[in-house]
């Protein structure tokens, strides 16, 4: 566009329009400038946009695999729980069962102790009868005596079995125990 001056004359004019020329090309290059510093701005902006997007991306990946984990640590805690209660339970009845074992050992124990004093009472009777019977007996047997003594097992070896047989009580007693 070219604007005339009334009053100027040619040279005048063609001055005034190589400064306006001169105006409007440093007016396009500054244009140009600005638009390659806008879009240097622009992709610098894209940048930081995508790199913000990449790191909540990550973020929200460590959080699903931080919420994924707390939930097998949950789950792996509450298996561990019902575990211990089973434990817990399983060892109350073996408490219980190893209490009952212990009273029917303690009544058998008692049981058997009776059983050997008893025995044991009737060794020393036994025995006692026996010393009675050669201290107050006589010397003197007759042939009838004789006959009847050798049917008629000794107190002697009335005194062995019941030894043998205290012997296997008390064999029996230890081995239960």
């Amino acid at each position: 566009m070219v604007l005339a001056l009334p009053h100027l004359h040619h040279e005048a004019a063609s001055t005034a329009q190589h400064s306006q020329d001169h105006e409007l090309q440093k007016q396009y290059l500054d244009l140009l400038q600005m638009k390659e510093e806008l879009e240097e701005s622009c992709k610098k902006k894209d940048e930081l946009l995508r790199d913000a997007q990449r790191a909540l991306a990550e973020e929200r990946d460590k959080r699903e695999t931080a919420e994924r984990e707390k939930q097998l640590l949950e789950e792996r805690c509450t298996r561990l729980r019902r575990q211990l209660n089973l434990l817990e339970i399983y060892c109350k009845e073996s408490m219980i069962q190893m209490k009952e074992e212990l009273r029917r050992r303690e009544k058998h124990e008692k049981e058997q102790d009776e059983r050997i004093r008893r025995l044991e009472a009737k060794m020393e009777d036994l025995t006692e009868k026996k010393q009675n019977t050669e201290n107050y007996g006589t010397s003197k047997t007759t042939a009838n005596d004789k006959k009847e003594n050798t049917l008629e097992p000794s107190w002697w070896s009335k005194i062995c079995e019941l030894i043998q047989e205290l012997h296997l009580l008390i064999a029996k007693f230890f081995s239960c125990g």
